[in-house]
């Protein structure tokens, strides 16, 4: 647990995924990228592995939440996508998050417990395997430039 009160980086970038799955170590590549950048101390760079459940004393006290993922959604591999937990659960979009109903129902609870983010964004890319293996396909290694500035992009707007 955190200490109470204490100063927490209001934007969480959070990598979910298992490296251990070739494409599904899409949010620890990007997650790397963003670490080289000497981004603000308003951002802190989190990985969460498989659990999103685990986490909300990580949520609390953020202001804006951008979680990175391996996303089903009927594109070809390496497409991008941006969209919030709420079109996914309003079946808005078709999305398939290999980690999607625990982070759904963290955000959930941490609602009901008051330490839910503000504002949350997924910016996933769809894996083309995500069977046992280390390393990401040539698609997904293409998307992680793209999607670093989608993250970057992302920072910026909470900042204003």
């Amino acid at each position: 647990m955190f200490e109470t009160g204490c100063k927490r980086a209001p934007v969480l970038v959070m990598g979910v995924g298992n490296i251990l799955r070739r494409d599904d170590g899409f949010a620890d590549a990007v997650l790397k990228e963003l670490e080289q950048m000497g981004l603000p101390d308003t951002v802190e760079l989190f990985d969460a592995g498989t659990s999103a459940i685990d986490l909300m004393d990580v949520f609390d006290g953020r202001e804006h939440l951008i979680v990175l993922d391996a996303v089903r959604g009927g594109q070809p591999a390496g497409t991008l996508y941006r969209f919030s937990p709420d079109q996914v659960e309003s079946g808005a979009l078709p999305m398939n998050s290999l980690h999607q109903v625990g982070l759904l129902e963290t955000l959930k609870i941490g609602e009901l417990v008051d330490c839910k983010p503000k504002a949350t964004v997924v910016i996933g890319a769809q894996p083309a395997d995500t069977g046992l293996g280390i390393g990401l396909g040539p698609e997904m290694q293409e998307a992680i430039p793209r999607a670093v500035q989608l993250v970057l992009d992302e920072i910026a707007q909470f900042a204003h």
